[in-house]
């Protein structure tokens, strides 16, 4: 799957993106906002894995961007702070919300999950 990591701290972002190419995932990062909106303007993740506090907007509003221009993707809210986020996130259009830190198999498994889903509704 093509996945964006969307996170300003740059050990986890690193992290994370090692995690999801050893699992065969084509990754990509992006550090803000602006830069998340950029990589979708030039390519469609199928997923895209978004920190909650970024340095020029929060998550949510990336989210809803990100939802009217990736329709079908899988988006994945990571918070430090998991329960306060669940309404607001759904309202975004966030699939799931993960606290920090997460394991690598839990965010792939339910990506899979989620897009086998989809492909069964339509």
């Amino acid at each position: 799957m093509r996945i964006l990591v969307v996170e300003d701290d740059p050990v986890y972002a690193e992290f994370v993106t090692m995690v999801l190419r050893g699992a065969g995932h084509e990754v990509a990062e992006a550090a803000t906002g602006a830069a998340a909106r950029d990589h979708v303007l030039a390519h469609t993740p199928d997923a895209v894995i978004l920190d909650l506090g970024l340095p020029d907007e929060s998550g949510y509003e990336l989210a809803r961007v990100l939802r009217e221009r990736l329709a079908g993707a899988v988006i994945i809210l990571l918070t430090a702070d998991l329960f306060p986020h669940l309404d607001r996130a759904e309202a975004a259009g966030i699939d799931i919300v993960l606290s920090k830190p997460v394991e690598a198999d839990l965010v792939t498994g339910m990506i899979g999950h989620i897009r086998a889903r989809r492909r069964r509704k339509h």
